[in-house]
């Protein structure tokens, strides 16, 4: 395949998850891919919210006149059934062909503090369930030859933080998984054989893309109450991140501006931050 300059018809009318779409970075993604005419299933575990905020934005749609449509999965991220489900609902809308993996949870506390239950959900939803969703949906981007796999990380993957080790982990893991996919779906399963092996060339006909989204903290709900307790945005920051260099959190709109890079740009298997870290 030769190169072909990006045309955001390309997108339009396809489908796409975003997990925990309904709030917060979610929210901001989904409002991003409606600009792109996209129809979009919204899968989280929230239905008495997430319903409402899934109206709103099919009313926003249709007076902007965006061809955006949205529906809503109910499910939990770490069942088999309900990723299925989630799938199913977008191949059913059209061409499914964009994955973000956004939802996420958090055990804080010193390790030796933290229960084994509190530390597997973490890595259960931050990095195997991502997995899984990123397998199941690479099956059909590959069969169409076109693909874009959006994972939303943090920025703590390029320092330490206390107080959460299992968060940390799973992001990190998360970054990893990234370049690994990346480097698998442009090629022929053919080439692996089920062995470790560096796989054969690249297939130039699999547009698919994955990559990684280093974040920042940013302004959501959780982070803002947490700012509220400081004098300064940059007292908040000094205290979280000793690499900053911009003393704020980001604002959600900030995040259209990379996503839309995320989605445009032939970018595979890279780490893209949105940050202030001085590495």
């Amino acid at each position: 395949m030769s190169y072909q300059p990006f045309d955001r018809k390309m997108l339009k009318g396809k489908s796409a998850i975003v997990t925990g779409g309904y709030r917060g970075i979610g929210l901001q993604v989904t409002k991003t891919l409606m600009d792109y005419g996209m129809k979009i299933v919204i899968f989280c575990r929230n239905e008495t919210d997430a319903s409402s905020v899934v109206e709103s934005l099919n009313e926003i749609s249709k007076k902007n006149r965006l061809d955006a449509e949205l529906i809503l999965v109910s499910g939990d991220v770490n069942s088999q059934s309900s990723r299925q489900t989630a799938i199913s609902a977008a191949k059913n809308l059209g061409q499914y062909a964009v994955l973000v993996n956004n939802a996420g949870t958090g055990a804080f506390g010193a390790l030796e503090s933290l229960e084994d239950q509190q530390i597997y959900d973490t890595l259960n939803t931050n990095i195997v369930s991502p997995m899984q969703l990123i397998a199941a949906s690479s099956r059909v981007f590959r069969a169409h030859g076109f693909g874009r796999i959006i994972n939303i990380g943090s920025d703590v993957v390029s320092y330490n933080l206390a107080n959460a080790a299992p968060y940390v982990c799973s992001k990190t893991a998360l970054q990893k998984i990234t370049e690994l996919t990346a480097y698998e779906v442009t090629r022929d399963l053919s080439d692996f054989n089920g062995a470790m092996v560096a796989g054969g060339p690249v297939n130039p006909e699999l547009d698919i893309r994955v990559n990684f989204l280093r974040l920042g903290a940013t302004a959501t709900d959780m982070i803002q109450s947490s700012v509220d307790q400081f004098e300064t945005e940059a007292d908040y920051m000094d205290m979280i991140n000793p690499k900053d260099t911009i003393g704020r959190v980001f604002r959600l709109e900030e995040i259209n501006g990379v996503i839309k890079y995320m989605l445009e740009v032939a970018n595979n298997g890279q780490i893209i931050p949105l940050s202030g870290s001085a590495n």
